[in-house]
């Protein structure tokens, strides 16, 4: 589970996504006709995910992304599939074909796309049918819309919904999820019969005034009660609706030169200006101005207002000087302003502090959550680096954190996530509408270059037919699906320029516009084999990538685009720069470990240096047949490592009484492989059993009589007793040789012509273990290594954080809230048992975990602000590994996990996994409050947002 990143292409979400539209075409043999009746009813996609990937198979309609699509054209193949098109009410056409497994099992195919098995369930996951008369009284109202034109919409009752001046029967209404966020899946018919027209309503209630509807693809559109009512979410109604502050005057307020820079907002309730929320003192008017007097803790400020004919508005502290102001965009394509230059590349490599802060308007103080977080990408690292944000009641927050290049962060804050541009030794401002994603205003050093970058959204355009391709990549070939990524970003940066002539974009956001649409297109393209569903066959090659020249992967400018991180880790693991063959070590033998240990001032006794000079004899008196061994290694060395990795495979698969049969104290028992190796589908090639054979023969029996002779079993003994001594020593080496291997594999590749992409992969190399594992390298490791860096700044930037590493784990001594635990004394079947029972009373949250794994990481990192939320309630969080986790590692890595931890055996482990279906890590589990497993997995989304609700529902049981 612990891979390279796999592509992801990030949608605000407010109601369930089922499909995207792909077309397709088939011919039939067959005559138009209706699917059976099997196939009618709810479906379910199990294919892990905290979503809920369903499907509705309605005898008058198919459902696909929110939308209800009319049967056109149904038609069965000589092979069973039911091949057929589908029209929405807006005339969109899918294209669908259906295999019928059973009468619970179904294949569906959306357009060009792979087959997905589904399940027939009565009702969706996680939710229940009711009647009209079950229908929220809330619902049941008029409903305008939030566009600015008030129109009625909806109108809903027990019977009916009226949508769009037509009157619909209700067929079907399934609740969907809990009832904190529940959402309410309506079927609905036109009642003239001939029109056959059917609709699907997802509603979800924000409170009693407003209400969400998504339908026809959409995500979810704003619905109000009352046309008096503003176009966004608000908590106090009557205060709005008894409000005296002039409408004309509300509102967020932008210049009129082209820059549309925000420059103030006032609301029916308070104003912000200055970075500070206002109240209103008194608001006077005065023949054709208003005088407005705003008061912050004690200060006082006075705003004249002029409304002008064109529907801007003046302000100005003095009525003699006033600047016009609009709540719309203004178009100027020829504006010209101040320190607009270009980045270089001197003055993007920086490593400074930045300071992201502004106001949540409309922010509830009496909310549960208080807290957001800004994730921050390093790519001299290859981690994302999360940051905790700390919401104060009056919706203010703060955060100071280290930059080490200007780059777009992601920001999740109480229902908004957006990018935000910051810089190193810039401050950052942000107003946040709460009520409202997507709806923010920009200020302080960063505001223009926001406010440009947060007005376009180039690539959603086109992000249908982005994901339709990735999907395609098993029925096209490599040079196809480089041709039509080129074609999609070719028609976004055409897109771009048309957008440039018509309004101003400051040269700093087009540069990063550039270097985004570039980035974003190598990175698609090279992420061919990464949607493919069969990677062995579907391999990206070197005439692939010739497009990927030096001035390409050799740009420092491109750190800044929010691709860049992605292209690199594509890039990194392409098997033409990696190469095929994996990285292998061996360990070293004592002789060579004694000499490692006197280099680090380590002397062994005089025991184990007679061990030692025992093994240096035996080498110098049998140096021919050793070289004999040594030559016929090194040159069948990579059949022998397939056959090791699939012995180590097979041994791991074998319980303990078996194992003799596979290997002895001679060594592995070649006749029993195959008989053991067949029932388990581990397969060895001829020439892997016959070099086998071939290295048990090669010396002769003399040779073979010295080499038995000396590895006799008190010799092995002690051998392996130094080995266990010095094995930090030991692992540090193995450690220090796989980073050698894989610097040496970069620097073979690029030669001279990768200097910056070449370091890149160096530092990765090198501090992807010390930043991720909390593993600092020793001062001559860490020289050794970084003499392999030619660029300066990455140098000191590896030097820098080793030294913070060492200094957290120090830090991280002085942490009270993480317990390290003994595993309990029970059989090892029993072991989660006596885990759990002495947090009875309360819901436990279990993550099996390792230190090597980077979603296991990353997945507690997301957790954070969710843990800190719930730091008072009956919830405890456990962490359970094993003993893959070194030893080392795991003590310095605890201290920054904050829960109850426990390392247990790999037969506990063995156990564990087996009782929780455990195939790869990370794996969650929640436990009741009774000690019981009440879901298992628990489906780790891309936020832990999908955990809160979870958690409240086993907390309120």
């Amino acid at each position: 589970m612990n891979k390279p990143k796999k592509i992801t292409m990030h949608l605000s979400i407010y109601l369930f996504l089922f499909f995207v539209s792909i077309g397709y075409t088939q011919e039939s043999i067959s005559h138009n006709m209706s699917l059976p009746e099997s196939v009618f009813g709810e479906w379910h996609n199990n294919k892990g995910s905290n979503e809920y990937n369903g499907l509705l198979i309605h005898p008058g309609f198919i459902e696909s992304g929110y939308s209800s699509f009319i049967y056109k054209e149904i038609q069965k193949n000589s092979d069973g599939i039911f091949v057929f098109s589908g029209q929405d009410n807006n005339e969109n056409t899918r294209h669908f074909r259906i295999k019928v497994v059973s009468k619970d099992s179904i294949q569906l195919q959306l357009g060009e796309g792979a087959f997905s098995t589904f399940v027939k369930h009565k009702v969706p996951a996680n939710s229940k049918r009711i009647t009209g008369t079950e229908i929220p009284t809330v619902f049941q109202k008029n409903w305008f819309t939030t566009d600015g034109n008030n129109t009625l919409e909806f109108k809903v009752d027990e019977e009916n919904i009226s949508f769009r001046n037509k009157k619909y029967s209700i067929e079907d209404i399934v609740v969907l999820g809990s009832d904190a966020s529940a959402q309410y899946r309506f079927v609905v018919k036109n009642e003239n019969e001939n029109e056959n027209e059917y609709w699907m309503f997802y509603f979800k209630n924000w409170n009693e005034h407003f209400l969400q509807v998504g339908f026809n693809g959409k995500m979810g559109d704003l619905y109000k009660s009352n046309k008096d009512l503003p176009n966004t979410r608000i908590i106090d109604v009557e205060n709005y609706l008894t409000s005296t502050f002039p409408k004309e005057l509300r509102g967020n307020w932008l210049k009129t030169d082209g820059s549309n820079l925000w420059a103030f907002g006032l609301y029916y309730n308070y104003a912000i200006l200055d970075r500070k929320v206002w109240n209103y003192k008194s608001v006077q008017k005065k023949r054709n101005f208003y005088v407005i007097t705003l008061e912050n803790n004690g200060a006082e400020k006075i705003i004249y207002a002029k409304p002008n004919k064109d529907a801007t508005i003046s302000f100005g502290s003095h009525k003699n000087n006033l600047l016009a102001y609009s709540l719309t965009p203004t178009k100027n394509p020829n504006l010209k302003i101040a320190n607009d230059n270009l980045y270089t590349e001197s003055e993007v490599l920086k490593r400074d502090s930045t300071t992201y802060a502004g106001i949540v308007k409309n922010f509830d103080k009496d909310s549960k959550q208080k807290t957001g977080q800004v994730f921050v990408n390093n790519v001299i690292t290859s981690k994302q680096e999360p940051y905790l944000i700390k919401i104060a009641d009056d919706g203010s927050f703060s955060i100071k954190f280290p930059l080490y290049y200007p780059q777009q962060v992601f920001v999740r804050l109480p229902n908004n996530a957006i990018s935000v541009f910051v810089e190193p030794g810039k401050e950052t401002w942000q107003l946040i509408n709460s009520n409202a994603e997507g709806d923010s205003f920009f200020a302080g050093d960063c505001a223009q270059i926001n406010t440009d970058l947060n007005s376009l959204n180039l690539r959603m355009k086109y992000s249908n037919e982005m994901r339709a391709l990735a999907r395609s990549v098993d029925n096209i070939s490599l040079q196809s699906y480089k041709e039509q990524f080129n074609s999609i970003y070719d028609k976004i940066e055409k897109l771009l320029d048309s957008v440039i002539k018509t309004r101003f974009i400051s040269n700093k956001a087009q540069q990063l516009l550039r270097l985004e649409l570039a980035y974003g297109r190598y990175m698609n393209i090279l992420s061919y084999d990464i949607h493919s569903q069969n990677r062995q066959s579907n391999k990206i090659d070197a005439d692939y990538i010739n497009f990927i020249t030096p001035e390409i992967y050799n740009n420092k400018l491109a750190v800044m685009a929010p691709s860049y991180d992605s292209f690199i880790n594509r890039f990194k693991y392409l098997e033409p720069v990696r190469g095929s063959n994996s990285i292998s070590v061996t360990h070293p033998e004592i002789d060579e470990l004694a000499e490692i240990l006197k280099n680090k001032g380590v002397l062994m006794s005089d025991s184990e240096f007679a061990t030692v000079n025992t093994l240096i004899k035996f080498k110098n008196d049998n140096g021919e047949a050793l070289k004999k061994r040594k030559d016929f290694n090194e040159k069948n060395k990579d059949v022998l490592s397939s056959f090791g990795q699939k012995i180590s495979k097979l041994y791991q698969k074998l319980p303990d009484e078996k194992r003799n049969k596979l290997i002895n104290t001679k060594g592995i028992i070649i006749d029993n492989i195959l008989e053991i190796a067949t029932p388990l589908q581990i397969n060895f090639t001829t020439e892997e059993l016959a070099i086998q054979k071939a290295s048990k023969n090669l010396l002769t029996k003399e040779e073979q009589a010295r080499f038995t002779a000396h590895y006799n079993e008190d010799y092995n003994k002690r051998s392996q007793e130094i080995l266990r001594t010095y094995s930090s020593q030991v692992q540090e080496y193995v450690q220090l040789e796989l980073k050698r291997k894989g610097i040496e594999k970069y620097i073979h590749f690029f030669d001279e012509k990768g200097v910056w992409v070449t370091d890149l992969f160096i530092s990765q190399t090198i501090l992807r273990p010390i930043v991720e594992q909390l593993t600092p390298l020793s001062s001559e490791a860490l020289n050794e290594l970084v003499s392999y860096v030619n660029s300066p700044y990455i140098k000191d930037y590896i030097v820098f954080e080793n030294e913070k590493t060492i200094a957290e784990i120090e830090k991280n001594k002085d942490n009270t809230e993480y317990i390290v635990h003994e595993t309990p004394d029970a059989e090892a079947d029993k072991i989660f048992e006596a885990i759990i029972e002495k947090y009875k009373g309360k819901v436990v949250f279990v993550d099996f975990w390792a230190t090597w794994c980077g979603p296991c990481l990353s997945g507690m990192q997301k957790m954070k602000p969710l843990k800190e939320e719930l730091k008072d309630e009956d919830i405890v969080f456990v962490y359970i590994t094993n003993q893959t986790s070194p030893e080392k590692t795991y003590n310095n890595m605890i201290p920054n996990i904050n829960g109850e931890h426990y390392r247990v055996s790999a037969d506990e482990w063995n156990y564990l996994g087996k009782k929780f279906n455990i195939t790869g890590i990370p794996h969650y589990t929640l436990v009741d409050k009774a000690g019981k497993v009440a879901k298992n997995p628990v489906y780790f989304g891309s936020t832990a947002d999908s955990f809160k609700a979870l958690f409240e529902e086993y907390l309120n049981k």
